[in-house]
């Protein structure tokens, strides 16, 4: 058995959030759901279920039954000329219902930059039907990223090297490019991280970039409140797992298990690479990833 880190969430509750540590190794939080798989490429996994709308008749609500609770993210249900977008009801930042708003005209392709109107939580974009602008800091640097295709049961993405990625707590279903956290083969403003809430997470997705304003933007030791809040490269864990970090989270690297440490010691000399799966449960092509860190 393999020692076990605390690692951060990759997926805020309710954004790309850390919770609060527990002393144990951090599972997936209710922003997953259970055996959400679509084709073998994109197989999302959790701990947790989902809002239960077993009792309902029709298309599945995306969302928990409210004011806001209009369409389905998934079908795109609403009328001619309009789409289906998660949104704020009291004027925050985070979705907690879904919308019909009308479809913009010359709307911006799936993948192309894009622009979020009044803020990200207003729901408005200038994305294409099917498609959310993912500015999750409003630095006005987003592109639009599709909506998972299928059911909320069973949700996947219809291109094999997209992974369907539930965000936001209630789930917005995103599909995001799978990558390598070794090689961080991710477009710009981008960064390679895991597609879970757990250590030993499946795989490895493109996630758009939090602003971090930090000297090194996100470097090791840096103070972090998400793990796309630390530069390519770094993820973010827990203050005990990273020697004398003063925060709440701070950046650590990725590592290759097949260098021994030599991949963690140039940043300090206490850090272990850590194996990120238990041995057997390796994802193939994910043998040798690990993260520096030490176990208190």
């Amino acid at each position: 058995m393999r020692p076990q880190l605390l690692v951060c969430s990759i997926v805020f509750a309710p954004l790309f959030a850390c919770g609060e540590p527990t002393g144990e190794t951090q599972g997936t939080a209710a922003t997953t759901s259970d055996d959400t798989s679509g084709s073998d490429a994109t197989t999302t996994t959790g701990n947790n279920s989902t809002t239960d709308t077993s009792t309902t008749e029709g298309p599945l609500p995306d969302m928990p039954k409210g004011d806001g609770n209009q369409c389905s993210l998934i079908l795109q249900d609403c009328n001619d000329g309009e789409k289906c977008v998660p949104w704020n009801e009291n004027g925050g930042i985070f979705p907690d219902g879904v919308k019909c708003v009308p479809e913009p005209a010359n709307a911006d392709a799936i993948g192309s930059e894009c622009a979020v109107l009044n803020g990200f939580g207003n729901g408005e974009d200038s994305c294409q039907k099917g498609s959310i602008c993912l500015d999750l800091d409003d630095d006005g640097a987003a592109t639009c990223v599709e909506f998972c295709s299928g059911s909320l049961d069973n949700p996947f993405c219809m291109d094999e090297d997209y992974k369907c990625v539930p965000l936001f707590e209630p789930e917005v279903p995103l599909c995001f490019r799978k990558c390598d956290p070794l090689v961080q083969n991710c477009g710009e403003s981008e960064g390679c991280f895991m597609d879970a809430l757990t250590i030993g997470s499946e795989g490895f997705v493109c996630m758009p970039l939090v602003e971090n304003t930090s000297e090194g933007q996100g470097d090791y030791g840096e103070l972090c409140i998400a793990a796309s809040n630390c530069k390519p490269g770094f993820s973010c864990i827990w203050p005990e797992n990273v020697p004398d970090c003063p925060y709440i989270y701070c950046c650590t690297p990725w590592c290759n298990t097949q260098n021994g440490d030599d991949d963690c010691t140039p940043f300090d000399s206490q850090l272990n690479c850590i194996p990120w799966y238990e041995p057997g449960q390796e994802t193939p092509g994910f043998e040798n990833v690990g993260i520096c860190g030490i176990i208190p």
